[in-house]
């Protein structure tokens, strides 16, 4: 279930939302990434959004079993040694239940008021990715790159996951692919339709033997879409995957779940708290129950 924690909605919300998604047996919860809002993008993602790793923090404080994952936090906006140190420190309060999505971002206007370049977006979230690992995985450590360098720094606690959290790499562009490859345990794209999503992975699967992963574990694919469940059937041609019914939704996903995708990550298009409840509680009894429990 995603975003969490971007809507302008009490602590008592999040808090029935979160420990409802627990007990329905949610997989995990899902908070998106914005600092500031662009004027072009309120139509789509609304004014309010409340800080993705606080929001992480205060649902592990509130349930002991689901996964908190981030769809997907934009990795230049931020210093990465802060925020390889919340990661590895939520992860060790919520007892390993982290998962780490990461992406480049693609709002100009959002990397300049943060005064981040936005041409170089690419070329720090593989640095910083790679610093982030370093830290986790070394001790002491040493890195040399283009933005950051330093020799025998001391970083603690490390992350309870070992290596270190699962890392889920956003984007569809064939960087965002070759990322995937280099530092992911899986590619995690925004909703796309099955013919452009069917593509990508076999170009995924192409990079992935290019590099030799595929002799090893490989890149497993997660998919994030946007849900819509009601009581009447969508039709037309206009209707996209994850509207309609119950039966449509459990019918698309069975698509998914035939590409070899084992997680699917539900933005639940609910216009307020009440519904978001229903939504959930429809979504939990008359389609996940069909599935398994992802590992």
């Amino acid at each position: 279930m995603r975003n969490v924690g971007d809507d302008p909605q009490t602590g008592e919300h999040l808090r029935t939302t979160v420990q409802r998604a627990e007990v329905l047996g949610f997989h995990s919860l899902w908070v998106s990434d914005h600092v500031v809002t662009p004027n072009h993008l309120l139509p789509t993602i609304g004014p309010t959004f409340s800080d993705a790793f606080v929001t992480l923090t205060y649902a592990a404080a509130l349930t002991q079993r689901v996964k908190l994952g981030s769809t997907v936090i934009v990795v230049p906006y931020r210093n990465p040694l802060v925020v390889a140190k919340m990661l590895a420190t939520l992860d060790v309060l919520s007892q390993g239940r982290v998962i780490f999505g990461a992406g480049a971002g693609g709002a100009p206007d959002e990397f300049q008021a943060l005064g981040v370049p936005s041409h170089q977006r690419g070329t720090r979230t593989d640095a910083y990715l790679r610093l982030m690992v370093a830290l986790w995985t070394q001790d002491p450590t040493n890195f040399k790159g283009r933005f950051f360098s330093f020799r025998d720094v001391r970083f603690q606690p490390k992350p309870r996951q070992k290596p270190h959290p699962p890392l889920w790499v956003g984007g569809r562009s064939e960087a965002a692919l070759r990322r995937a490859v280099a530092v992911g345990e899986a590619w995690h794209p925004a909703s796309r339709p099955l013919p452009m999503l069917q593509e990508k992975m076999v170009q995924l699967r192409h990079l992935a033997h290019e590099s030799g992963r595929a002799k090893g574990p490989g890149v497993t694919v997660h998919q994030s879409v946007q849900l819509s469940t009601g009581h009447t059937p969508a039709t037309g041609e206009a209707r996209r995957l994850g509207q309609g019914t119950p039966q449509q939704i459990r019918a698309d996903l069975y698509h998914y779940q035939e590409l070899g995708i084992p997680v699917v990550v539900c933005n639940f298009a609910a216009p307020n708290f009440e519904e978001l409840g229903r939504a959930m509680e429809i979504f939990a009894i008359q389609v996940m129950a069909s599935f398994p429990e992802p590992a």
